[in-house]
């Protein structure tokens, strides 16, 4: 749900406009890449776990935009679309609410879900975001010894007071960074353009310039 575009989402909308296929926002929230993506000529299915997301959606979707917009309401890692059915896919903020094993079936999956030639985008958490920075000592000393997810929080409600309300929230987070997601998307079968650390936006000169970890990847032609 972040209020403005980050380069990666900003790169997938660039991308999305730019062709005649359809694009993916897999997990769109209320849609801030959509509608910037749709406003720059794309056509999008956008696709969150929540109902409400895409309905508040919908009512910020300006009519003559809205015969290019698709709302599908479904989770990763079990969403499933055809084969080839996209030309690009953002995944942001999405992938660290999933395990490893989850993660790895999910990039399968959006391999398969692109077509040759088709970009994806991506966007996570990190240890060094400030809310769970903690983990950061612990995090560095198991990547250092070669764990695969070196930042996966098990007990997350430990710092998510949405994870202790009555309607739940995620239990686990599996907080990641560039090397994990470059790793990931090359075992999937991607190459990758780009993978590196941003900022969270609203900190602004308080940043550690790290709180975000971002990947750029395309399936081969």
């Amino acid at each position: 749900m972040l209020e403005a575009l980050a380069s990666f989402a900003e790169e997938f909308v660039a991308s999305a406009a730019a062709n005649d296929g359809e694009a993916l926002d897999m997990g769109c929230a209320y849609g801030v890449a959509t509608l910037a993506a749709l406003n720059a000529g794309a056509r999008v299915c956008a696709c969150d776990m929540e109902q409400l997301h895409l309905d508040v959606l919908a009512d910020k979707t300006p009519d003559a935009l809205k015969p290019n917009l698709r709302m599908v309401a479904g989770s990763l890692p079990d969403v499933s679309f055809p084969p080839g059915a996209f030309q690009t896919i953002l995944a942001s903020r999405v992938i660290h609410f999933l395990s490893g094993d989850d993660v790895k079936k999910t990039l399968a999956a959006m391999y398969t879900w692109l077509e040759p030639g088709g970009r994806l985008f991506l966007v996570a958490d990190t240890p060094y975001m400030p809310g769970w920075s903690e983990i950061v000592p612990a995090y560095e000393k198991a990547k250092a010894g070669g764990a695969p997810w070196p930042g996966f929080i098990p007990d997350f409600e430990r710092f998510s007071s949405s994870a202790k309300s009555a309607t739940g929230g995620p239990k686990f987070m599996n907080t990641l960074d560039p090397d994990i997601l470059e790793r990931e998307c090359r075992a999937a079968g991607f190459d990758v353009d780009r993978a590196s650390y941003f900022g969270l936006q609203r900190l602004g000169d308080e940043s550690n310039g790290r709180e975000h970890c971002g990947c750029a990847a395309r399936k081969p032609v």
